[in-house]
Order: C-alpha cells, then structure tokens, then sequence
C-alpha cells in the first residue's frame, strides 16, 4: 500500500476507534431521543473513552459535565456528533477545525438530500470548510457508527459482542433493520456505517478500508448510487476478490431514483448496468436486507457442500410438494430417494402417514427420537445427497395447547442436537408461520439454532436461494483460479 492509501486508511481506522466523542446539542429535556440514541447509548455499552455533552443551557446530560461548546472542552475531541440544526453546523465546523478534531459525524439532515439550492451550498461549504483542516465528515443525514469492539453505537438493543461481518448503507433505517435481523440468527458485526448524503466518507472509502480490515470477514452495502462509478467498481472488485461482498442495490426504477435522489442526493444510475456491474466485480447482489441476512447467516454458519443436491426432511403432504418447487426455484436440485436407500427407511419409519421420497416426510416427533435418529444417520450416509434440510412447519400441528407446544419445543430441542451432529452440511427452515404460536415457534427453533450455530432460515425458499449464491460465489472463485 502506498503512503497515501495507509494515511487514508489510519485516518478510516480513527472513526471507529476515537479516544474521546463529544455529543454536540446533547439534551437534558424530558424526552430527548437523539440524546438518548448517541449519548446515553455510549454510557450503556461501555465506551471506554471520554463523553463530552455540549450544550450551553446546561450544566450536565446523562450525569456527566455538559460544556458550552466544543472549545471549551478541557482535553483532546477526536470525535464530534452533531444534533443541530443544518444551520448551525458550518460554525460547529469551524470550532472542529481548531480544536483539531479528526471526525465529525452529521445526524443533522437538510443538506443535498432535499433537493434544494441552499441543502447544496451548505453541505459543500461544510466540506470545504473540513477539508481546510483535515477533518473527516460521516453524513450529513446519518446515524454514523456501530462498532462493538470500541463500545460504539447508536441503539442500545444492538449486541454489545463484535462479530466478523461488517455493513455500510446510506440508509440508516436499514443498518437498524440489517443489526436486527442478523442478530437474532447469530450474526454479530465488526463494524458498521450509516453514512448518509457521503459528503466526503463514501461507500467507495469504507469499502476500499473493510477489504483490508483484518477484523471483518464479510462485508455488506446497501448502495443507493455513486459519484464515481469506475472507482466503486474497481475497489469492489479488489474487496470481492478478498471476502464475500454481498450488495442490495437500490433506487434501479423511475420511482425508487426519486425517492433515492430526496433520501440522500444520490446519483442512482441505470439498474441493468448496476447489475452487470456488479456481477462483474465479483459482488453478490441480493434483493433486500432480508436476502442479505440469509447470505451471511449461510458464509458464517454453513459448511460448503459439495453440490446442490439436497433432501428435505419433515414437511407434510402439502409442504412437501411446495418444498420441491421452492428447492428448485431457488436453485437446488432433489434427487428421489434410490430403491435401496427406501427398503433401509421402511425397516424403522412406519409407511402410513409418511413419505420416502424426497423430500422425506416423517413426523418425527411422533414416532420419536430413535426414529429420527435412524432416519437421519441413513440420509447422513446417503452419497447422493450433499446436504440436509429440515423443514418445520407449526402451522400444520393439530393441536396448540401451550403444554403441548412445550413438549415439542422440548424435543425439537433435542432432535437438534442430533441434526447438530450430523456430517453433511446442513439448515433448518420454518415454513409458513402466521398466528402467534406458530412465531413462539419458530422464535424458539430460532434461538436453539443460533446457540448451536445452525443455518436458520424463515422460509425452504430463502434457505435454498441463499445457499444457492453461497454456491455461486465459490463457483466463480474456483473458475477465477482456473484462468
């Protein structure tokens, strides 16, 4: 790496790892959710250096010393976030300026994102003024940093332990949405960057800095548009080259350019060149956040099978002819159980009421545990078969008492740790669940997986398209290496 490339990646390093944060419009008020979401939150989870409140009305927020202004600070400001309003941030610029700050991140939103002339000027004037004194700018517009390891964030619910899969967004709403999910299916983050109107800190900075970052294995954006397409595809392809890049493109139609350009001023793009774009750079465009999350809950949890021959197991009559067109459709191949492998299931699987096909639909639950334990030592030793799925479906219980429910928790519980053993690469799905016990459900299976680090999937669709990109991904990296 050249001196410049290392002087702008210390200087990206420093936004995660600040000494000092100062809260600039931090407020004592009765309800002051931005106080809460940027000052009390590093309180909560333990940031380990100094917390400034600035606010000339008051004399302490949050228990601690509050200072009139960013000046009056008795020691070193590494880092400043701004709740004012647009207005007064060119000021707050100036004081950052002398005060030798190295970053200021903007929540404060009525820059370039509007779409008017004045939004313009100020958030360039902000960058000049910046620039002038080598200050960094996250946002406008943004809700800037979560980075567990140095007690950061901006949500007091987001796991206080660091993880391996970092994400960027100009949305910030879907950083609050990508955290949630991943963390309720085991994935914890390294870093992650709402980074709004990226007035100077782009997606192009924090890409080119997560593709050397030795703590972030899998890195995820969501991308609105661009400044510089040619540079963006250059450092995604020298990102995707190293670890997975997993990318939600958004703001590909007339209607979502619109609401992209008055979201964050960004310049958007055609989709179909995105596209291209990106599968050229080696990335792996998903659909939404959800899709994202499933990506990354099939890198981090789920051993790479040989081929995309999958059996099913447990389902239903109906589940299971839908199993076999989602499998498919989502890029999986079933082959039927072979004649032999049948005679061996029939010595201990009692035929009425079941499937030997595949998938193989068994109430395991019902004959118990010797016989789910059989059932999958057979399929586990099945050559033809490259991984397994279980497939769960509590809308399709007859009964729903609590106790019962209970029951099945219970043994579910057990027959997954079984499942856990078992050679093949393997996940669990739940299908079709809409009425509050079927939630409790799949929130209890849920939980079971992510403690026994299980491939978790809300839908047999969403597991096979996602182990199918995993796939995918391995594919085009074996013919990179060929060439």
């Amino acid at each position: 790496m050249d001196t410049m490339g290392l002087q702008h990646n210390m200087a990206l390093h420093d936004i995660f790892h600040p000494r000092s944060i100062a809260v600039v419009g931090a407020s004592a008020g009765s309800f002051p959710v931005h106080t809460q979401m940027f000052l009390d939150t590093l309180i909560q989870f333990g940031y380990k250096g100094k917390i400034y409140p600035i606010n000339p009305k008051s004399d302490q927020v949050s228990g601690l010393k509050a200072y009139p202004s960013i000046q009056d600070v008795p020691g070193p400001v590494d880092q400043v976030t701004s709740l004012i309003p647009a207005a007064a941030t060119p000021q707050l610029l100036r004081e950052c300026v002398a005060k030798g700050v190295k970053t200021v991140q903007l929540f404060t939103a009525g820059f370039a994102e509007t779409g008017e002339e004045e939004g313009k000027r100020l958030q360039e004037e902000l960058v000049s003024i910046a620039r002038s004194g080598g200050v960094r700018i996250i946002g406008p517009n943004c809700v800037g940093i979560y980075c567990p390891e140095s007690g950061i964030g901006y949500a007091p619910d987001f796991p206080r332990e660091t993880g391996r899969v970092a994400f960027i967004a100009q949305s910030g709403g879907y950083t609050y949405l990508a955290v949630r999910m991943g963390a309720s299916r085991g994935v914890r983050f390294s870093k992650v960057v709402g980074y709004g109107n990226a007035s100077d800190i782009d997606e192009i900075d924090l890409l080119d800095y997560l593709a050397g970052d030795p703590g972030t294995d899998i890195i995820g954006a969501y991308i609105e548009g661009t400044r510089d397409g040619q540079r963006l595809l250059r450092v995604l392809t020298e990102a995707a080259a190293r670890k997975p890049v997993i990318v939600i493109k958004k703001g590909g139609t007339e209607a979502g350019s619109r609401g992209a350009r008055s979201h964050t001023g960004s310049l958007v793009g055609n989709d179909r060149v995105w596209d291209v774009a990106l599968k050229q750079a080696g990335a792996i465009r998903v659909e939404d956040v959800e899709e994202m999350v499933d990506v990354m809950v099939t890198f981090l949890f789920m051993p790479l099978p040989r081929g995309r021959r999958v059996v099913v197991v447990g389902a239903g009559g109906g589940a299971s002819v839908r199993a076999s067109d989602e499998c498919e459709a989502g890029g999986l191949e079933l082959p039927p159980i072979p004649e032999d492998l049948r005679v061996e299931l029939k010595r201990f699987i009692p035929l009425a009421g079941s499937m030997l096909r595949n998938p193989v639909d068994v109430l395991a639950e019902a004959h118990g545990e010797a016989v789910w334990i059989a059932l999958l030592r057979a399929l586990d030793n099945w050559e033809e078969a490259d991984m397994l799925l279980w497939q769960v479906c509590p809308e399709m219980e007859p009964f729903r008492e609590s106790a019962f429910r209970q029951f099945v928790v219970e043994m579910r519980g057990n027959m997954l740790e079984v499942f856990k053993g078992l050679k093949k690469p393997k996940a669990v799905a739940v299908h079709a669940v809409e009425t509050r016990p079927g939630l409790e459900e799949l929130d209890a299976i849920r939980e079971m997986c992510q403690e026994h680090k299980i491939a978790f999937y809300p839908s047999l669709y969403r597991a096979a398209r996602a182990i199918s990109r995993y796939m995918d991904y391995h594919d085009r990296g074996i013919t990179r290496r060929l060439l």
